[in-house]
Order: C-alpha cells, then structure tokens, then sequence
C-alpha cells in the first residue's frame, strides 16, 4: 500500500460523510486551496509552527475532493482541472511566503524560489506527459513527500532556526532538482 492509498483509507469516512451531504467535489476543491494557502500568511509573516499545524490540519483536505468526486460519480475533467491548478496555485503560495518572509536574505531567498520552480517542474513534467498520452507518477519528490519536506522545513525552523532552515531547504532543493532531472528522464524514456 502506498501513501495514497494509505490517505485515501483513513480519509475514507469522512468523503462518505461529505458524499451524502451531496457538497459539490468543486467546492471542496477550492475550499480546500483556501485553507491550504491561509498557512502562506503564517509562514509570510514567520510563525513557522503555526504554519506546519496549519497545513498538517488543512492540506489533507486536498484528497476529499476526488473521493467525493469518485464516490458519487460527479468526476468531470473539469473537476481534475480546478484540482490541479489550484494546488500549483497553493505550492506557489507557500514557497512565495516563504521567499517573502526571507526577502532580505538573499541565500533563502534564493533556495525558496529554487523550491518554488522545481515543484512548478515536477507537476509540469507530469501533466505534460500526461496531455501527450504518456503516464507520469514516479519520482523521488512527488506531491506528497514535498509537502511532508515541506511541513519538515517549517519545524526545522522553528526548532533550530535560520541556519537549520537554510541547510534544510539546500537538501529539499536537491531533492527537488533530482526529481526534475528523473522525470525528464522517464518522460524521455516514455515519449520516444
């Protein structure tokens, strides 16, 4: 069993509770994204533990909207759509905050906005793959291992520190790069 399906089994209850309330997939979706995006404003404005609970809270969020959607039948391309453009729109949030909040520090800056275009890499890749006909979801880093680094860099952060958050976030940034260069490979290999 993998981390999707391991989610997917523990948020199982709750996307049966929501399927019979008839909410539509679309609108979890977005609220979702909101939520999602309200720790970028912790993170922004340096409440690094604040902004991890925030995110472990809300970010699971993110995966009721397609069991609701397969559950009731209501999937709709659409619907994967608006999923997957809001969530580029919440990794660029949380990875700007954080470039925000380090704006005088060139280093983390720098890092913060490496973070940013990778994750933009990693699920273009994907989808572009996808779009060509292809199938794309291996990877060292994909959705779910950069966000759990993600929430990781926060309690580096409030744990340790600055210094700690710059180390921290050079490794996830070459983690990051990795799964660029793998995905480009594996859709090289896959595309010919």
């Amino acid at each position: 069993m993998n981390y999707e399906q391991f989610s997917r089994s523990l948020i199982r209850p709750l996307v049966e509770l929501l399927a019979k309330t008839g909410v539509s997939p679309n609108v979890l979706t977005v609220l979702s994204a909101l939520l999602t995006a309200g720790g970028s404003i912790l993170i922004a404005t340096g409440r690094p533990l604040w902004a991890a609970i925030w995110l472990a809270t809300f970010a699971p969020l993110d995966a009721l909207d397609g069991g609701v959607a397969r559950l009731t039948g209501r999937t709709s391309r659409f619907g994967a759509f608006l999923d997957s453009t809001l969530d580029r729109l919440t990794d660029g949030l949380l990875f700007s905050a954080m470039a925000y909040h380090f704006r005088g520090e060139a280093e983390i800056l720098i890092l913060s906005l490496v973070a940013l275009i990778s994750a933009y890499l990693i699920s273009y890749i994907r989808a572009r793959v996808e779009g060509l006909g292809g199938s794309l979801r291996e990877g060292l880093m994909s959705r779910y291992p950069r966000f759990l680094g993600l929430l990781a860099l926060l309690l580096i952060w409030w744990a340790f520190g600055r210094d700690a958050l710059l180390w921290g976030l050079g490794i996830y940034d070459i983690l990051l790069v990795i799964t660029v260069v793998q995905r480009m490979y594996l859709a090289y290999v896959r595309l010919r």
